[in-house]
């Protein structure tokens, strides 16, 4: 395990790539856990990837209408 940081930006377009093809939308903070799981499956190893979605983002909207809206950055 290695730590990694990545951009708001990033996390949200993560974020949105999970909701659409799993129907949920995550907690912003669950979507750090999510970009670094994308970015392993991109890497096209055999091997399982987990990563903890802590909580949706239902009470997070206004984060996704700011990041839609290009005020993140």
């Amino acid at each position: 395990i290695k730590p990694e940081t990545y951009e708001q930006k990033e996390i949200f377009e993560a974020a949105l790539i999970f909701a659409k093809t799993e129907g949920i939308i995550p907690a912003p903070e669950s979507s750090y856990a999510i970009k670094a799981a994308i970015d392993e499956a991109l890497k096209k190893e055999d091997k399982t990837i987990a990563f903890n979605l802590s909580g949706h983002g239902l009470l997070d909207l206004q984060g996704y209408q700011d990041f839609l809206d290009g005020k993140l950055s």
